[in-house]
């Protein structure tokens, strides 16, 4: 197990300042006399304008002085690309001609109901105008689009109207994106868009158009609810807020450690505690504070050990002030937690539950950095209904506590075959080979997370692959035994196992973290170690650069090492984590693939 160093002594003091720092950025555009051909196919500058980058100025900046995109920045000065920005720098400035879009009128229109899952880019494709018409029709959506809500629409009958198709991904067009950019970003071109979106062959590309395209993974986009958009990387973002308290509650429980006793420290620091998970968390958030340094980002942090009482919590809050604390990470156990967000003094402050996928009080300021269990099987069923054939010989395999889910299943595929485990967690074999045909494509659907099961059933499954039979295994969620060592990673891979969840194992893409990590705790960062840098890198960046956590909600979701984050509200005062990664088991690697 890991001790961060001098980690008594943080505790005993309850308080670490970080060092402190200024951040210099030299920041630089130049000119080049080079020609830089555009795509014929994208919006031509009118003429081009010189800036010479100021200190403190970065392209984020630039492109929101001269309203361009960085993109159209750096495709007019490539040289940006492997040199970055230097002072005294100068920058060609595209200027681009300002196109007046025809106003729709819309003379006949109807009263719309909002359903239950509508959002404004569905509810304008599907009635053929955009975003930005569906707003300057209905200004009180521009924030929220609610349920039950009535709205105004252009009154079409059906044969006018546009289809959402599962089978295809759809895309917002930015201000000022031509075809061009939009290449860049998705990999799809003029021809096969103009194919896709007659509308566009009519009017042109519009802002706020809700473009139809292939499904293509593209590394620049995410993907939500069929709809791709631009990842965030807030380490580009301008800093509103260099100076942010963060306030630790976590069950170290130091009283228990015998510091004296190197041998009884570490047998006590092997065993998978409360102590040790709060210790790999402590590890993990310690590598993310020190590269938030590298961004002039000052960090004062307090850390109390609760003990895992909460007496001990109540003690340590009177003495803390509460002013000025930008964010409280734990306590780790939802019963500390929920005694933590009950105290009025705290009511205004984010408190974030960091490791707990069990059921917290959503109260006022509560952040739930899990992504809820519920919400990844609602996901993971719709996913199965729109990948899996009906007519397919689809097999359900579920132990008694997953009885409402394997109902659920049954629901969407009517013509399943239900199979239950015997007593002692195993399937007989005889049974499992006369369900397994050759005649058609076998999906397995494999509820439990009785590590015994997924054990026994997923190699009785996969002996029954060969040439003729043709198997898929699926779950609906991908608890922690699925992680267990002693399960077989090309079993998996060799069943296309597929299953969403909050967490991507890609370590080996981060090779310099790992051996920082080593370095300075001794052995690899661990799932918990991941979290703890990912999910305190997330909340430092978010205060930084939108000034406070509450205003970040806005920016959608961001993706680090293992983690993504995407907080929603659950009600208008508490938000829940709703990312997710849709993977799957691919020669002997697990990968991300398209949702």
């Amino acid at each position: 197990m890991i001790l961060a160093p001098s980690l008594q002594q943080q505790l005993n003091g309850n308080n670490i300042l970080i060092m402190n720092f200024k951040q210099k950025f030299s920041l630089v555009i130049v000119i080049f006399s080079t020609f830089f051909s555009v795509a014929q196919d994208d919006i031509i500058p009118e003429k081009f304008i010189i800036h010479k980058v100021q200190k403190g100025e970065n392209l984020y900046m630039l492109s929101k002085i001269y309203e361009i995109s960085i993109d159209q920045i750096q495709n007019y000065n490539p040289q940006l690309i492997k040199r970055g920005l230097k002072k005294r720098m100068q920058l060609r400035i595209p200027v681009y001609s300002l196109v007046k879009e025809k106003n729709k009128d819309f003379d006949n229109t109807i009263i719309y109901l909002v359903k239950q899952k509508d959002t404004k880019w569905r509810i304008a494709y599907t009635h053929g105008i955009s975003v930005d018409e569906l707003e300057k029709l209905n200004p009180s959506i521009k924030n929220e689009l609610r349920y039950n809500q009535e709205i105004i629409l252009p009154n079409q009958n059906d044969k006018q109207k546009n289809k959402i198709d599962s089978d295809f991904y759809y895309y917002k067009i930015k201000p000022k994106e031509g075809y061009y950019r939009i290449k860049v970003k998705t990999g799809i071109n003029k021809t096969i868009i103009d194919s896709l979106n007659p509308s566009v062959i009519e009017g042109g590309l519009r802002a706020g158009m809700v473009l139809k395209l292939p499904m293509l993974i593209s590394q620049q986009l995410n993907l939500d609810d069929g709809l791709l958009t631009e990842k965030i990387n807030l380490e580009d973002s301008i800093l509103k807020k260099n100076q942010i308290k963060i306030v630790y509650f976590l069950p170290f429980k130091s009283s228990s450690i015998e510091f004296d006793s190197l041998n009884k420290t570490e047998r006590y620091l092997k065993r998978r505690t409360l102590t040790s998970i709060a210790l790999d968390f402590y590890s993990g958030s310690i590598l993310a504070m020190e590269k938030a340094k590298d961004l002039g980002i000052k960090i004062d942090v307090k850390v109390f050990d609760t003990q895992n009482k909460t007496n001990e919590i109540q003690n340590q809050i009177n003495n803390l002030n509460n002013d000025d604390i930008d964010v409280i990470v734990g306590p780790m156990l939802p019963k500390n937690f929920n005694y933590l967000t009950s105290i009025k003094k705290f009511e205004n402050v984010p408190k974030v539950n960091p490791l707990s996928s069990n059921p917290v009080k959503m109260r006022k300021g509560v952040f739930q950095s899990i992504t809820p269990k519920s919400f990844i099987q609602d996901k993971m069923k719709n996913y199965l209904k729109k990948s899996i054939n009906e007519n397919d010989n689809i097999i359900i395999v579920s132990d008694s506590i997953n009885r409402k889910t394997e109902k659920d299943l049954l629901s969407l595929f009517p013509n399943s075959i239900k199979l239950r485990p015997e007593f002692g967690d195993f399937l007989i074999p005889e049974l499992v080979d006369s369900l397994i045909v050759d005649t058609l494509p076998n999906k397995i659907i494999l509820e439990t997370d009785k590590f015994s099961l997924i054990s026994s059933a997923s190699s009785q499954i996969r002996s029954q692959l060969s040439d003729e039979k043709k198997i898929k295994l699926y779950t609906t969620y991908h608890g922690s035994s699925y992680e267990d060592i002693n399960l077989s990673n090309s079993l998996f891979s060799d069943l296309d196992f597929t299953y969403m969840s909050d967490y991507f194992p890609r370590n080996s893409d981060y090779p310099d973290f790992i051996d920082k990590f080593i370095n300075r705790f001794g052995m690899p960062p661990n799932k918990t170690a991941f979290k703890g840098f990912d999910l305190i890198y997330d909340l430092i960046l978010r205060i930084s650069t939108q000034g406070d956590l509450f205003s970040s909600i806005k920016i959608g979701e961001t993706e680090y090492l293992n983690y993504k984050f995407n907080y929603v509200p659950v009600n208008q005062d508490a938000y829940i984590n709703n990312a997710y990664f849709l993977l799957k088991h691919h020669i002997y690697d697990v990968i991300e693939i398209n949702k």
